[in-house]
């Protein structure tokens, strides 16, 4: 056992040396983490969309109709940037991305709210920013909403209705809608998880896979395996080490210090996170050294990996639910450590989950990291034994 120990200490202070001595992958594994962290996260460091402009054309000119632009302006996602009658010169201010929608107020707009009878208020949006249209779209809704239910309420009033009875004609089924989590509706607080845990497997993967690879390619398999005792779990613990060491105190730094920083909510446990962070790494590194094991450049290694990065995110069921892609795909999704581990860390920091909801998850990534570990182990024993073979 303390032979092992010994071993795999010998492996890890042999991958330290490595390192140190390789800028590009100290700058993947030292570098790149807390570089993309924090220019990831002061995109969204704002949280939500405010004061977005817009452009009213107003063909009306009534009171009423600089009640409704009132109105819109006064909400917290919109700033009406120009009113003007002319729809050509709104169109140019779309185009020159001064604005992103345009509302258009018809002539006799007052006139017909007055008579009882119905408007149609036209919204145009520049669809190019697609969340940023879905807001402005929303906020004119209830704009529009609001000043309808107005119009109403004061029509059952002149007609003898008292306040009360009025609201009940008017609106006789309500929705009261509680959001429970993500209250404000951050695109920061949505996002943010899910891209620093994307940030560390990747930084993982592209530097282990290029120090695996840079063993090849300069042809120092043979060291490696006479350095573990010809053991191939001992290679893959020992090479794995530092970069377990390393990525858990990331994981560490981002859960604590970034999420205080760019004031991510954390409102589940911090040690429940810490275990499943610890399974995940270790699936990572297992599966890490499979992938890389195929590849015989460094540097062809971190080109192919770094194009895995939207894939596994768009995969990982964070920005889109994984019951509503294809049947393959789902599939595949349960063979990914970041699947389990995304869903399961999002459920304990944004909506508290405890244990008894994320278990599940917990059990999916030690099978992972198991079937990880056994494939490893095979890959590369036979890979060190082909490479270590004399040449003929």
């Amino acid at each position: 056992m303390k032979s092992r120990i010994g071993k795999i200490m010998s492996v890890a202070k042999r991958e330290v040396e490595i390192i140190r001595n390789d800028t590009n992958v100290i700058t993947i594994v030292l570098l790149a983490p807390l570089f993309y962290a924090f220019f990831m996260g002061t995109i969204f460091q704002n949280k939500i969309e405010h004061d977005v402009p817009i452009v009213v054309v107003d063909e009306d000119g009534s009171g009423q109709s600089r009640e409704l632009i009132r109105r819109l302006d006064a909400t917290q996602m919109l700033a009406v940037h120009d009113v003007t009658t002319n729809y050509d010169l709104a169109k140019e201010k779309i185009y020159s991305t001064e604005a992103y929608g345009i509302i258009y107020i018809p002539r006799d707009y007052e006139i017909s709210l007055k008579s009882g009878h119905g408007v149609t208020i036209k919204l145009y949006l520049n669809t190019c920013r697609f969340l940023v249209s879905n807001d402005i779209n929303k906020a004119v809704n209830e704009v529009s909403f609001s000043i309808g239910n107005d119009v109403r309420m004061r029509y059952f009033e002149m007609k003898g209705f008292g306040f009360d009875q009025a609201k009940e004609i008017v609106e006789p089924l309500r929705d009261n809608l509680y959001l429970l989590f993500n209250p404000i509706l951050s695109y920061g607080d949505f996002l943010l998880p899910g891209v620093l845990i994307l940030i560390l497997q990747q930084t993982l993967l592209f530097g282990l896979s290029g120090s695996v690879a840079r063993e090849r390619e300069e042809k120092t398999l043979n060291k490696l395996w006479n350095e573990s005792n010809r053991e191939a779990a001992t290679v893959i613990i020992g090479k794995g080490l530092y970069y377990f060491l390393l990525f858990a105190a990331y994981a560490l730094f981002f859960y604590v210090i970034s999420y205080s920083i760019l004031r991510v909510q954390f409102t589940g446990s911090l040690g429940a996170v810490a275990v499943m962070t610890v399974i995940f790494l270790m699936a990572v590194i297992c599966y890490t050294f499979i992938v890389a094991s195929f590849f015989r450049s460094k540097l062809v290694a971190i080109q192919v990996l770094s194009i895995t990065s939207y894939p596994l995110f768009l995969l990982s069921g964070v920005t889109w639910p994984i019951i509503a892609m294809p049947i393959p795909l789902q599939i595949i999704t349960q063979f990914l450590p970041s699947t389990p581990y995304m869903n399961a860390v999002v459920r304990v920091t944004q909506m508290g989950a405890g244990w008894q909801h994320v278990y599940i998850d917990l059990v999916h990534l030690v099978i992972l990291c198991c079937i990880g570990f056994v494939v490893a182990v095979w890959r590369i024993k036979s890979l060190l034994i082909r490479e270590s073979k004399p040449v003929a």
